[in-house]
């Protein structure tokens, strides 16, 4: 008679044949290493943000390490900068925890994404689009709002007092002077 096999057992042979070929001296050393990494990089102080490391460890992935480099995964490129700012710190790090390596340098990779939440200047279509539609907020063209505001600013007078001592001021600007 044919013998019925379940999920488990079948599983369970397809997963022995996948796990026959790992090391598991080089797994435990791949673990440590990350462990080794994960205490240099949260070790790291700065004056602005104590938890500095953390932050950095959270937004970052060793992918590869490859001729005595750390290729190294980051989520925005202000990280690039923090590493590399703290770069000689984690290379000494590396170096006392992990000398088997022989790291001399991290390279950086960007994990790509549309937005990485920085300011931008606005385009010239999102300009126009602003003044469109204060324009037809107010009613007027923006050209005709400036020339009423010109006309306001002229309409101030200020009283005679107040008037001199603009004036003084205007004087000693241009001249130089220091009597106000």
């Amino acid at each position: 008679m044919n013998k019925i096999y379940s999920n488990s057992e079948i599983m369970k042979g397809v997963l022995e044949g996948l796990l026959s070929d790992v090391n598991r001296s080089r797994m435990n050393d791949s673990s440590n290493i990350l462990e080794k990494w994960k205490s240099i990089i949260t070790s790291i102080r700065s004056v602005i943000n104590p938890d500095c490391g953390k932050t950095m460890y959270f937004h970052s992935k060793i992918i590869d390490i490859k001729d005595d480099v750390i290729i190294l995964q980051v989520d925005h490129p202000g990280f690039i900068q923090l590493f590399e700012n703290h770069k000689k710190y984690i290379l000494r790090g590396i170096q006392m925890k992990i000398p088997q390596l022989r790291i001399r340098n991290i390279t950086y990779r960007l994990d790509k994404k549309d937005n990485y939440n920085t300011q931008r200047d606005l385009t010239r279509q999102e300009m126009e689009r602003a003044i469109d539609k204060e324009t037809a907020k107010n009613g007027q063209p923006a050209e005709k709002n400036n020339e009423n505001d010109r006309k306001i600013s002229e309409k101030k007078e200020f009283p005679p007092e107040l008037q001199a001592i603009f004036d003084r001021m205007r004087d000693s600007i241009l001249t130089n002077d220091k009597k106000i």
